[in-house]
């Protein structure tokens, strides 16, 4: 994976559980699932959330690139209120890893972000 700075390259989908629980995905334009977060009771946590997802990936201190499991590298975001957020990513070589992270740099509050709660019909 080469860095891009084209921010059209991952999106944010927001969606419900049939609990009418709220949760955002982060996607590639290829459909690939990079984060999944935890569920929220309001819509507008779930969109601060994501806005943290955005925030916190401009601090290098937040965004970790580690070795831990089956000889891979992984990306791990600390947020603001202490909690990690792993990215579902398994990177060969660091340098894969740091593209991600250099990837999560360059998304910004234009990143698109698709409702599925606005799209579905009422029944």
């Amino acid at each position: 994976m080469k860095h891009s700075t084209n921010n059209e390259k991952f999106f944010f989908e927001i969606d419900k559980t049939k609990d009418n629980l709220f949760y955002f995905q982060f996607k590639d334009e290829e459909g690939n699932i990079y984060l999944e977060s935890d569920l929220y009771v309001l819509k507008t946590n779930c969109q601060k959330g994501i806005k943290s997802v955005i925030r916190n990936s401009k601090n290098d201190a937040r965004v970790i690139a580690d070795y831990p499991f089956y000889k891979k590298w992984n990306v791990f975001m600390k947020t603001e209120n202490g909690k990690t957020r792993a990215f579902k990513t398994s990177f060969n070589t660091y340098e894969e890893a740091n593209n991600f992270i250099e990837d999560l740099k360059s998304l910004t509050l234009k990143t698109p972000v698709v409702d599925y709660t606005k799209l579905k019909l009422k029944s």
